[in-house]
């Protein structure tokens, strides 16, 4: 590489000297691949003061039609299928506690009246006495 040597250039562009070796020897399987590579082409030309955008398009020809390794996706994150079970529970809670409210509101007068009036009851009639003297 025009007579620098390798630890300059990774000194100077902060690139591992396996990626520059990768990169003289042209050695694409070896690089970590999409913008990494042409970052460090760019870089690597910057430093030696060569053109970097022809070097990238040089590249960019010489790899076209192969597969980059590189970063690959995550695969898209399914649903979890407790969030239907979670919501279930809590639609059926609501409606169980909705229910109980509106009981409450119609008929607790009537049963809060019977209520009242059976206790009223019990509590006049006299209690029996057991058979003996005082």
């Amino acid at each position: 590489m025009r007579g620098v040597s390798l630890e300059e250039i990774s000194a100077a562009t902060r690139i591992a000297p396996r990626f520059l070796v990768a990169l003289e020897n042209e050695q694409w399987d070896q690089l970590p691949g999409g913008v990494f590579n042409r970052g460090f082409i760019r870089a690597v030309a910057r430093f030696l003061g060569l053109d970097e955008d022809s070097l990238v398009s040089e590249y960019a020809l010489e790899t076209k039609g192969r597969a980059e390794p590189g970063v690959v996706a995550d695969p898209p994150i399914e649903p979890n299928s407790r969030y239907v079970e979670i919501t279930l529970v809590i639609v059926l809670a609501a409606l169980l506690i909705a229910g109980a409210v509106f009981a409450l509101v119609h008929f607790g007068p009537q049963l809060a009246a019977r209520w009242h009036k059976h206790s009223a009851q019990s509590a006049t009639v006299p209690q029996p006495t057991s058979g003996g003297s005082h």
